[in-house]
């Protein structure tokens, strides 16, 4: 039995705390309920912790922040790998009211310091590598007073998180109670253009609200064990983190330091009881090469259940590939750093190939018209989420709003409307374009930005790389309109070669994929350019995104990257 109902991800309670509600009722109920498994690439078999462990480390760690001078609503950014100690930390610094900022370990000093400064956070906590020029983040950013190194071999005169933690309580520490409102974690978007923007969330909006993850999504409850392929800074290493310890299941975390590879990753599902896998598209395009499936074939996973992706839309043809290999399906999700996941293929609905899937059950999102109507059946428009009710009540399962550096909250909204045009409220804007069709189903188009326009065709750049996906060719693509003086844009696609064709004639291979393409989607949407490019040259955003909008930019001032 969850501690609260999938009802308080829409009416939250009026006062919620994660650690206290969540992570110390699971340690009461069962001091030996599994939280954590951990390995690294040195480690043979995981060291598990309990949610009893969490609650109490986290009690110590609380003290500590605070013994340390931080005061309820004060910002802690934490730098960390996947230790451990990133779990403790966060879950003390939600139950101490305080404020919690992370970012990635891939971050260079110039990003943590910009960080920093714009978010005013009061405390910094990181490994070796992050604090090594500690000196030159305490000259540029005021409001830092405090450094506390977690992990790595220990600098000199910095404050040691494991020896501190040691002289404190284990004792339960409630800390301060804190409102539904109040905000509990601030995030930096990982934004396809301009320096990325803060978004700050509530106790409820991330910490509770995605129970509702966990359970329509993810599939999880107590038992289950969940494998995200995440890095530690991004939103989606919080969406795993509190769906899973909101439904009482296992997070799986595997601290690698070296790149992506394959064969680990189905290494890993063969060797461990995970139930529960999600991945970016990106991973799962690797994992369906045939270099890949010959692996699998004697490294078959050992139990896994459930397959999500997100992040961006997944190919069809590689949700084929994947159920051709392991007999399940991969349920394609939706959502933001500013929400939960609000769309998607959740548990019980018919995977329709190439689909967003539905809204998730009570999660108010639509396809929206330039009014703030909902948009006729068919009809492509804004993806968008209920954000103010008629009422004026916000809704809990999404962003407080955008949060200046001066400590305004705005919201990108638009305002909603009846049939009649009255106002009824406001809609949080995706930023993502889509259609909707009779059953409800959603089918992605693009970013507002990304869409196409050639000869009055409206092309999704989304449509047109899962095309190319379906020849055997390509690993991955990326999509744009070009400048055309006839056409006003035509597609061009920027395309990652499997090795095995990599010695084909590249102007005969060019024309075979545009015939592919002709063939298997509407002839207008073939691309007319097609460029070979390396597999490390599409750029993309530490959460794994492409950058359509920095190809688009290299391509129109002329300064496209040499490594092809």
């Amino acid at each position: 039995m969850v501690p609260f109902s999938l009802n308080s991800v829409i009416s939250p309670p009026p006062y919620f705390n994660f650690a206290t509600d969540v992570v110390d009722q699971w340690a009461r109920k069962d001091p030996n309920l599994v939280a954590l498994q951990w390995i690294d690439d040195d480690l043979p078999e995981p060291l598990s912790f309990t949610y009893d462990h969490f609650s109490k480390q986290s009690s110590r760690a609380a003290r500590l922040l605070l013994d340390l001078g931080a005061k309820p609503g004060d910002r802690v950014m934490i730098v960390l790998n996947r230790v451990p100690a990133w779990w403790e930390i966060s879950t003390a610094v939600l139950r101490a009211g305080l404020v919690l900022c992370p970012c990635t370990t891939l971050a260079t000093t110039k990003d943590i310091e910009y960080r920093l400064r714009t978010s005013g956070a009061s405390i910094i906590i990181g490994n070796e590598s992050t604090l090594r020029d500690v000196a030159e983040l305490r000259a540029s950013c005021p409001t830092l007073r405090v450094v506390l190194q977690a992990a790595g071999p220990a600098i000199p005169g910095i404050t040691q998180y494991s020896t501190e933690l040691n002289t404190r309580s284990p004792e339960p520490f409630n800390g301060l109670r804190t409102r539904d409102t109040d905000t509990a974690l601030i995030y930096f978007t990982s934004g396809t253009t301009g320096l990325p923007k803060m978004v700050a969330h509530s106790h409820v909006s991330y910490p509770l609200a995605h129970l509702s993850t966990g359970v329509h999504w993810l599939n999880l409850s107590a038992g289950k064990v969940s494998w995200t392929l995440a890095e530690q800074g991004w939103a989606k290493a919080a969406w795993s983190w509190f769906a899973a310890w909101n439904t009482g299941a296992t997070l799986f975390i595997h601290d690698s330091r070296k790149p992506f590879s394959a064969a680990s990753t189905l290494d890993i599902l063969h060797k461990f009881p995970i139930t529960t896998f999600c991945a970016p598209p990106t991973a799962y395009r690797q994992l369906v090469t045939a270099q890949s499936q010959a692996y699998f074939n004697s490294h078959k996973p050992r139990a896994i259940e459930t397959c999500v992706g997100a992040g961006e839309p997944l190919n069809p043809g590689v949700i084929e590939e994947w159920k051709k290999m392991t007999g399940i399906e991969i349920r394609d999700g939706y959502g933001q750093t500013e929400t939960i996941l609000v769309a998607g293929n959740s548990n019980g609905t018919k995977v329709r190939l190439g689909s967003m899937g539905k809204a998730i059950p009570g999660l108010p999102v639509h396809i929206i018209d330039d009014n703030g109507r909902i948009a006729n059946v068919g009809e492509e428009g804004d993806i968008a989420v209920l954000a103010v009710d008629h009422n004026g009540k916000q809704s809990s399962f999404i962003y407080k709003g955008y949060l200046s550096t001066e400590g305004q909250v705005s919201l990108k909204a638009r305002k909603r409307r009846d049939a009649s045009g009255a106002v009824t409220g406001e809609w949080h804007l995706t930023g993502d374009r889509a259609h909707q069709d009779e059953d409800g189903y959603f089918w992605f188009v693009g970013r507002s930005d990304d869409v196409i326009n050639s000869s009055g065709y409206r092309i999704g750049p989304f449509e047109v790389e899962s095309t190319l996906k379906l020849h055997p060719a390509v690993v991955e693509s990326a999509v744009i309109g070009v400048k055309d003086a006839d056409r006003g844009e035509i597609v061009k696609a920027f395309v990652v070669l499997d090795p095995s064709f990599r010695n084909r004639d590249p102007a005969e291979l060019a024309r075979e994929l545009q015939e592919h393409c002709k063939r298997e989607a509407a002839p207008y949407k073939y691309p007319r350019s097609i460029q070979f490019v390396a597999a490390d040259w599409l750029p993309k955003t530490t959460s794994g995104k492409i950058r359509r909008a920095e190809i688009r930019r290299w391509e129109r001032t002329g300064t496209l990257p040499s490594k092809i």
